[in-house]
């Protein structure tokens, strides 16, 4: 049976620049079960899509009025999402990927069992690319009906013959790649994968990365680390904040606002990451989110973001 979660509260923020200690006090969308983890969020046209622990699946289909849990397809770990008007795509635990277009997620041959971290958007020409354990890059060019692994060199982009997780990947609209993992690592493709060039190394993992069509971007990971491009993944600067912690999502907007979530942290900046205020207050303290999704839909909520973490918790921020 699907359970139906007809109503919820908001939390309204003045804006990313106020958010304060003051102001922040969240309140959720949804809540699971002690036992219940969110780690994959997806938003396209009215439907969301949660995933994560045990093959948990929440969806809304009318914009967040009310959420259901979906009957199980499996009972492995769902580690990310990415969803269109036409195609959503799950990925996880031992490289299972499932794919679905109107009705069921329905299981794809995966050419891979190590365990998948992340997808990227499908893009219009059904390109997507789908990243995960021990060096795995998994690239589709039909939406992902069919997959195929591809090869890298770790021993030239690392010195040494360990094959680094991957933990996250962003692809532009003109198909530019660009993944994110441990030792700090920003690796690049221009051309669909058959080669690649190192843009970063160095110490912390980094778990997720956005990169914007005119070039700037952020990636984030461990002990705090923020780093900012501003041309398209060619170079990267680290940026001073407030965490030392384990930072785990990000979003940003063009005109210079940011929202940082992880663990025991949610860190906001509206100057580009000039400078950050750290939140200090209710369940950002305590808890973590990795699923983060903010959108412009022009709906009666306006801009507003969606945060899914631990215990099956969906928090909704409402942003000017």
């Amino acid at each position: 049976m699907m359970q139906s979660i007809a109503s919820f509260f908001w939390l309204a923020v003045f804006g990313l620049a106020g958010v304060t200690t003051a102001t922040a006090n969240p309140s959720a969308v949804f809540q699971g079960t002690a036992h219940d983890a969110f780690y994959g969020l997806c938003y396209a046209g009215n439907n969301w899509t949660a995933v994560g622990q045990a093959g948990l699946v929440v969806k809304s289909r009318n914009a967040g009025k009310a959420w259901e849990i979906m009957p199980s397809f499996t009972d492995k770990a769902l580690l990310d999402v990415s969803c269109n008007d036409e195609v959503s795509l799950a990925v996880g635990q031992e490289g299972i990927i499932y794919r679905q277009t109107q009705n069921a997620f329905e299981p794809v041959v995966s050419p891979t069992n190590a365990r998948l971290m992340a997808v990227s958007e499908v893009l219009a020409d059904g390109f997507v690319v789908a990243v995960g354990g021990f060096g795995t890059i998994l690239i589709s060019q039909d939406a992902g009906q069919n997959w195929r692994i591809v090869s890298v060199d770790w021993q030239s982009i690392l010195n040494d013959a360990i094959e680094p997780h991957l933990y996250d990947v962003s692809v532009s609209s003109s198909g530019q790649i660009t993944i994110v993992g441990e030792f700090e690592l920003v690796l690049t493709s221009d051309d669909f994968g058959r080669s690649w060039r190192t843009r970063n190394l160095g110490e912390a993992s980094l778990f997720s990365v956005t990169i914007h069509d005119d070039g700037k971007g952020y990636a984030v990971g461990q002990d705090g680390r923020i780093l900012k491009t501003l041309n398209g993944s060619e170079s990267w600067e680290a940026l001073e904040n407030p965490s030392d912690g384990i930072l785990l999502n990000i979003w940003s907007s063009a005109d210079g606002k940011v929202l940082v979530s992880g663990i025991r942290n949610l860190l906001t900046s509206n100057n580009g990451g000039a400078s950050w205020t750290k939140v200090q207050s209710g369940d950002f303290m305590s808890g973590w989110y990795q699923g983060l999704w903010v959108g412009d839909a022009a709906n009666e909520w306006g801009r507003s973001a969606l945060l899914a973490g631990h215990q099956g918790n969906l928090i909704r921020l409402k942003l000017d």
